[in-house]
């Protein structure tokens, strides 16, 4: 009998036919309760369990999880699983490695010159009826210097994009070296990125060491009041203290695609009065984490996905 496999949440068919094919029993039950998954996974016996972002495994989750071997991530990031649990259970975790990247650097450019160019406002003034040239007067990217923080796949797509526009670009990456290019330059350090860039755009995992990295602290040897973008997860900005920082003008702006408590009205209490000042600030754009979530990354994920989990069992 083939290995069985839950998939909980939304996928492209290619990942459930591309299983099938190589003889796996695929459960799709992409509307399940995540309070059911669990007992579900128990009851019919599975290897393997497909998520993207419908819940939380935790090490009591995956303790509980008797035959489980692999969690497979349809995205990129995986702070959704308890991975310290899982590494000492001996379960392989899975992603989609690179395959969102270029929809996310895509996602960030789009932000960054609708910001620059008061886009949003402009067509809600012309909208509105009134016809304001001079308000929405804006600037040139070329004119800037972009930080990149976070030189993985998706930081490098941006990098790529950017190129094009003839622009300064500093990147940063504690973990790696060697990966400046002719158009990008390498930096030893996250204060150098803070010092001289005009733009800085985060694309970083969550972890401990991530965690509140966009932080005021940050802040104080900055010269050029920068441009801050998020678009890895939203813990890695400190709300607190990057608000009060916007409030004191030691930033230009925020543009985040994500936030730590999403959808932000609608979950709770947390930053909460924070979000709805950000809300009536015109230096501050949101999109509702769908920087990596495009039509044609939604194949690709599943794709890759796929790839990925038939090379883990040896199926190719």
């Amino acid at each position: 009998m083939g290995s069985r496999v839950l998939i909980i949440d939304d996928v492209y068919e290619s990942l459930i036919k591309g299983l099938e094919a190589h003889g796996f029993i695929v459960y799709y039950e992409k509307d399940i309760l995540k309070d059911a998954v669990l007992s579900r996974a128990l009851e019919l016996k599975v290897e393997g369990i497909v998520v993207r972002s419908k819940m939380y495994f935790s090490g009591e989750f995956l303790h509980a999880c008797n035959g489980l071997k692999w969690i497979a991530r349809a995205g990129v990031g995986t702070d959704n699983i308890d991975t310290h649990a899982a590494e000492e259970l001996g379960l392989h975790i899975i992603n989609a490695d690179g395959a969102n990247a270029l929809t996310v650097a895509e996602h960030v450019l789009g932000m960054i010159l609708g910001f620059l160019h008061k886009l949003p406002s402009a067509d809600f003034s012309v909208r509105s009826g009134a016809w304001d040239r001079e308000g929405h007067r804006g600037r040139e990217l070329s004119s800037l210097k972009i930080g990149i923080v976070g030189l993985g796949n998706t930081g490098m797509a941006l990098s790529r994009l950017l190129k094009g526009f003839e622009v300064d670009i500093f990147g940063y990456d504690k973990y790696k070296v060697g990966f400046g290019k002719d158009y990008l330059k390498e930096v030893s350090s996250l204060e150098e990125i803070w010092e001289k860039c005009d733009v800085i755009s985060f694309h970083v995992p969550l972890n401990e060491e991530t965690k509140g990295m966009i932080h005021a602290d940050n802040l104080k040897k900055i010269s050029q009041n920068p441009l801050i973008i998020n678009a890895s997860r939203g813990a890695v900005l400190d709300v607190v203290s990057v608000v009060n920082a916007l409030k004191k003008g030691h930033i230009s702006g925020l543009i985040l695609d994500v936030w730590p408590d999403e959808p932000p009205l609608k979950t709770g209490a947390l930053y909460r009065e924070e979000f709805e000042w950000l809300c009536e600030q015109s230096c501050v754009m949101f999109s509702p984490h769908v920087a990596g979530w495009s039509q044609e990354s939604y194949v690709r994920i599943s794709d890759k996905l796929l790839d990925n989990v038939l090379k883990f069992k040896g199926c190719i």
